[in-house]
């Protein structure tokens, strides 16, 4: 017989009872007298409980009775008990041992329906279960986190046994031994489809209305605007020919109202500036370049050698943007004369690099990101891919987004 505060159900539903310590005891008395109960069980109390190192000759805790692995055997059971309530995959793996050195915890299979022992004992198990769009990004990024020993934080797409495609969070990091030497890396996984999903819904909803009032201020107010421009130019033509002196007043509100027209076609390409179709990206960034060049009389050029098909206009404008806020950013605090944007792509994964020769980004600015910064980064993370900034050899820096490029659906 076991006493009933020591046993739990297996949770299997066929009624068998496990030995399972219940901590809910109010006070030293109930936890004896739970040890006694024991004792009474158990012929040789000793066998069973030793670890805890209790004579129950004296009612003391012996310190001889415990092996001296105990403690640190005790503090990797509390250790690993803990990793494996976090609700993500935790994961580590040495770089100068074998598969059996490494872990995942538990959580693996809740997520991606593979056991612990599956996911270990295939060595490019998890590389295989990688989204194919996502691949090269990964291997760009972790390629930076041995080189540079920076952790690793992105976002990608990863498949499931059953072939579902889920979003993970990923934060990894590479440690070293005391001889700089790679020792081994560890970290963790959040499971974020269902954030992602929840933020593509409500920017596709933000975009559709973005594009919903373009259209009215394009074919609503702009009309409207064009007929009254029409009609004061009639008007103007009229008075004109009647050397009436209100002809000159007639030609200002004619130079208004065409001026207002402007300003309604730019706000409506502001809310809608990528066109949805397949090239719509590039034709997009080409005008923005000309028009950064006419506007603020620096060089301002985009550059594209194989130009390449982008059938998410989601995807189209968060690029826009990202090059848009890199544009104003160089000019607005680095100063720059000369502005490059670049956009390349390859086997599933594209790049846009804005460089730029101003003063660079100052130390405060490192160190205390601005708000436009952070939009870039909130952005690559909603598209699946990644924002760097670095420094050029010699003046200026360089924004680069990789992104993955996805295929029409």
């Amino acid at each position: 017989m076991v006493p009933e505060f020591f046993t739990q159900t297996n949770g299997r539903g066929d009624g068998e009872q496990t030995l399972a310590p219940d901590s809910s005891f109010s006070n030293l008395e109930e936890a004896e007298k739970a040890l006694q109960e024991l004792a009474q069980v158990f012929p040789q109390p000793h066998s069973f409980i030793s670890g805890i190192g209790l004579d129950f000759a004296t009612n003391e805790v012996s310190k001889a009775a415990v092996p001296p692995e105990a403690p640190l055997l005790n503090m990797e059971a509390k250790y690993r008990a803990l990793v494996e309530q976090i609700p993500a995959v935790v994961f580590m793996a040495y770089l100068d041992q074998g598969i059996g050195e490494a872990y995942v915890s538990p959580q693996i299979e809740t997520a991606l329906g593979f056991s612990q022992s599956e996911w270990l004992e295939d060595p490019v198990r998890w590389y295989q279960q990688i989204h194919p769009d996502d691949k090269m990004r990964w291997s760009v990024e972790a390629a930076e986190m041995f080189l540079s020993g920076k952790p690793l934080r992105s976002s990608y797409r990863v498949m499931a046994r059953d072939g579902r495609v889920l979003w993970f969070q990923c934060e990894a990091k590479m440690i070293r031994r005391a001889d700089g030497s790679p020792w081994f890396i560890h970290g963790v996984g959040f499971d974020v489809t269902e954030r992602k999903a929840l933020e593509e819904a409500i920017l596709e909803i933000s975009a559709r209305e973005q594009r919903r009032i373009a259209q009215d201020l394009h074919d609503g107010l702009g009309q409207h605007l064009t007929g009254i421009a029409f009609m004061s130019k009639v008007l103007e033509e009229k008075l004109s020919d009647k050397s009436l002196p209100e002809a000159e007043e007639a030609a200002k509100i004619v130079k208004m109202v065409n001026q207002a027209i402007e300003n309604t076609r730019q706000l409506a390409r502001g809310l809608h500036p990528v066109a949805a179709e397949p090239l719509g990206l590039f034709s997009a960034l080409k005008k923005w370049a000309s028009e950064v060049e006419g506007l603020f009389h620096i060089g301002c050029s985009f550059q594209c050698e194989n130009p390449f098909p982008i059938h998410d206009v989601n995807l189209a404008t968060h690029l826009y943007r990202i090059a848009q806020e890199a544009v104003n950013n160089a000019i607005r605090h680095g100063k720059s004369r000369n502005i490059v944007i670049g956009l390349s792509g390859k086997n599933g994964a594209g790049l846009l690099a804005i460089q730029d020769d101003g003063d660079g980004i100052l130390k405060k600015q490192a160190s205390q990101p601005g708000v436009g910064l952070s939009i870039m980064n909130y952005r690559a993370d909603m598209v699946g891919g990644s924002l760097k900034v670095q420094a050029n050899e010699g003046r200026g820096i360089t924004v680069s987004c990789m992104f993955p490029i996805r295929s029409p659906e």
